[in-house]
Parts: C-alpha cells; sequence; structure tokens
C-alpha cells in the first residue's frame, strides 16, 4: 500500500456512538463497529460523557481550545493543547469544556493494535522531519502547510497523508503524527482512507 492523501474536504462525519455529536473519520481498519484501529477529530460543543469503547486503548490530544477536563474513575485529568493523552476507553469518562474544542483521538483494540500519537511543529527554517516507516502512519495537518518532500504533495489544513512508507514533511505549522503497529499475527487488510480521486 503506497501513501495515501485525503483533502479535508473529503473526509467523511459519522455521529458519535452516543449520538451526543460527530467526528470526522480520517483513517480506519476494520469494520466501523469492529475496527483494529481508528483515527479521528471529534468536535465537542459542550460538556459530556464520552462514548464507551471495550477493549480499545485510546489516546486523545486537545488541538484547538484552550483545555478540557476529563473525569476519569479514578482521577480527573485536564487536557491541554498538543499534549497526548492516553487512556482505556472502555471507562466511564466525562469531559467539560468552557467553550467548543476539537480532539484528535487515536483508538487501538487491545491485543490487536498498539498506537503512539504526538503533535510537532514545523518551521520553514529547520530541516526536513523524517517520520520513519513503522506500521502504518497517520498525518493529520492541524494548521499551516506541509509538504511532503518524497512526492512533492503539499498537504493544508486538515488534510491527511496514511501509509506505511517514510514521510520528509516540511513547511510551517502543526502536525500530528499517529503511528499504529498491528500486535495480530496474519495479514492485515488496508486501512480505509479516501484518496483524492474518490
Amino acid at each position: 500500500m503506497s501513501t495515501t492523501i485525503t483533502r479535508a474536504a473529503d473526509l467523511p462525519r459519522v455521529p458519535w456512538r452516543n449520538g451526543q455529536g460527530t467526528t470526522t473519520e480520517i483513517a480506519v481498519e476494520g469494520a466501523a463497529d469492529d475496527f483494529t484501529w481508528r483515527v479521528s477529530l471529534a468536535d465537542v460543543a459542550r460538556s459530556g460523557d464520552f462514548s464507551a469503547f471495550p477493549g480499545i486503548d485510546r489516546i486523545i490530544a486537545l488541538i484547538d481550545g484552550d483545555a478540557m477536563t476529563l473525569r476519569l474513575p479514578d482521577r480527573t485529568h485536564v487536557l491541554r493543547p498538543d499534549e497526548p493523552f492516553a487512556f482505556d476507553g472502555g471507562l466511564p469518562v466525562r469531559c467539560e469544556v468552557d467553550r467548543p474544542t476539537r480532539d484528535l483521538n487515536v483508538m487501538a483494540r487491545r491485543g490487536e493494535a498498539r498506537a503512539t500519537l504526538e503533535v510537532r511543529v514545523l518551521d520553514a527554517d529547520d530541516a526536513p522531519l523524517v517520520v520513519p516507516a513503522t506500521g502504518t502512519t497517520v498525518l493529520v495537518v492541524l494548521d499551516g502547510t506541509t509538504g511532503l518532500a518524497d512526492s512533492g504533495e503539499s498537504l493544508a489544513a486538515g488534510d491527511v497523508a496514511v501509509g506505511p512508507e517514510p514521510m520528509l514533511l516540511t513547511g510551517t505549522g502543526r502536525v500530528a503524527v499517529a503511528r499504529i503497529e498491528l500486535t495480530r499475527t496474519g495479514t492485515p487488510a488496508a486501512p480505509r482512507a479516501r484518496t483524492v480521486d474518490d
């Protein structure tokens, strides 16, 4: 599978599992209700409960907004911009916000996949950022413009690149980089990510 690029306007929006909001689906392997992993953007308009995802390891990062407070059964965690937080997706979690926010979610089914997430800042004066090939990489441009040096493609805010190949990033702005590695045996199906030709 080569790297695919999806423009922000072509990303599908789906309702939350609990019906309290909508999510922009970025990439997923497997069926919607039985995925191996999924990367998505959630718009949180008001305080409320997260959907429960039993058996899922979840990482969340606040990418737009000042703060989000997560009430978990055993603790309270305040999300700050661009600081990923990992937790058990099956736990009952309530989020509290003072104003609308947006967060990036990376979910991996426990025992089948594991994931990492980081947010990086690009500066035109810096050397290109090298994202090595490790499993599947999902790149989301949060703001600014990012170039994929190897392909010559230019990505604007909201655009996505997904693939198993190394990525060499240039430009100015912020990018989120999720990496997913399968831990189960067998040949994985290709992740669903719309291309610019769809």
